[in-house]
């Protein structure tokens, strides 16, 4: 099976530069002015035993002024390790040269569907590049993780596009260890959480690993440690209007187009990420909005064939903040986050914690998610297509290895 590992790799500003309001918000972005994380991940790639494998690096960078600077040093990286396995990097000036290709085959409408800004467009950057490559499957990694495990991809390969119960495995959902060997969360322990059940939930779901001893279907998937064969790749796209949490928002937009995400108990990844570094509120503030999206996006109305989601089918997480409760949570998270702020004299903390209470007139226009999606996805199937048919896309995508 022809694979292809893409690592997206997101670069911040300078360490000590503050965040700024038009930053993309990425949970632990690679500061310029420092080494990070990719070189230790494509270190590790080194273990893993397979015959047809290629490594793509995406880099992304949370401002575009920064996307220059972000390039030299993403791909200063990248460059220590060629040689070792086939490997390239695609960066913004990279994709600007897609894009142009694409729009001279399938017009701009088609060429807009990539971009590198938001974890759900820069998935979909990963899944267009494999699939322009050849693979058969995409393998999503991030660079915070580590793979100690040779036999990896040779596990993926026993399953993925096979049948299981009668059923196609067209994604796998692998699972994080953490660095002490748990692959649960830590318990909560800060009481601005108290009200708002995230690890609990999270680690319920965790539970199933423990009860598995073969395939199963998921609730849930780590974005870096999942595999997409090449049908979903043509079919399912993420979403763009989710900026976080979009590896499960992608598990349930294949559930509504009637594929399903099967757990591997033996796909294990060493987890080891650095501090978070966005605001507090504005990290809450992206798990609201994406609750509020995703829950509204599978209760509205559907296109015709779509199958419809339910909370419960994706109990206990994500299942457990799309119900209709989930305002309450919010509401009383917000207040007590803003007078944690407030204790500490930060009156912009506050203020943006309690302006959280009002984002589902923000995140809800009038159109039906699902509707929404759908506009999307079949701009996105239409530039995989191009991609997939396109012999200049493919060539130039071939060069970046050279």
């Amino acid at each position: 099976m022809k694979l292809v590992l893409v690592i997206p790799t997101y670069w911040g500003r300078r360490g000590g530069e503050p965040m700024r309001d038009e930053d993309a918000c990425y949970d632990h972005p690679t500061c310029l002015d420092q080494e990070g994380t990719l070189g230790r991940a494509l270190e590790s790639i080194g273990v893993l035993s397979h015959p047809d494998l290629r490594v793509l690096v995406v880099g992304a960078a949370v401002a575009e002024e920064l996307e220059r600077e972000m390039e030299e040093r993403a791909s200063s990286i990248v460059n220590r390790y060629r040689g070792r396995y086939p490997l390239a990097f695609l960066g913004p000036s990279a994709l600007r040269r897609v894009k142009d290709l694409l729009r001279d085959e399938a017009g701009n409408e088609v060429a807009e569907v990539l971009e590198l800004r938001g974890y759900s467009n820069i998935r979909n950057v990963c899944l267009a590049a494999a699939c322009g490559l050849g693979a058969e499957a995409a393998v999503l990694f991030d660079d915070d993780e580590v793979y100690e495990d040779p036999d990896y991809l040779l596990k993926v390969e026993e399953v993925l596009g096979k049948e299981f119960h009668g059923r196609f495995v067209g994604a796998l959902a692998g699972v994080y260890v953490n660095a002490d060997g748990s692959v649960y969360l830590p318990p909560q322990k800060d009481w601005v959480f108290s009200c708002w059940p995230s690890v609990e939930s999270m680690n319920a779901a965790l539970a199933i690993i423990e009860e598995a001893d073969e395939l199963r279907i998921t609730p849930w998937v780590f974005g870096g440690n999942m595999v997409v064969h090449r049908e979903l790749i043509m079919k399912v796209a993420f979403d763009p209007r989710i900026t976080r949490g979009e590896d499960i928002d992608y598990l349930i937009n294949a559930r509504m187009l009637g594929y399903q995400f099967y757990l591997h108990p033996g796909l294990r990844i060493r987890h080891l990420p650095p501090p978070k570094t966005a605001p507090l509120w504005r990290r809450f503030r992206e798990d609201v909005d994406r609750f509020i999206y995703t829950r509204e996006k599978i209760s509205s109305r559907l296109p015709e064939g779509w199958i419809r989601v339910r909370p419960e089918e994706l109990d206990p997480y994500p299942g457990r903040f799309l119900r209709e409760d989930l305002e309450d949570l919010i509401f009383k998270t917000c207040v007590l986050m803003g007078l944690s702020y407030l204790s500490q004299g930060d009156e912009r903390g506050f203020r943006e914690s309690m302006a959280n209470l009002n984002r589902k007139q923000v995140v809800l226009d009038g159109t039906p998610p699902a509707l929404a999606y759908a506009d999307f996805l079949n701009r996105y199937r239409a530039c995989v297509e191009t991609v997939a048919a396109s012999g200049r896309i493919q060539a130039f995508l071939e060069s970046l290895y050279n």
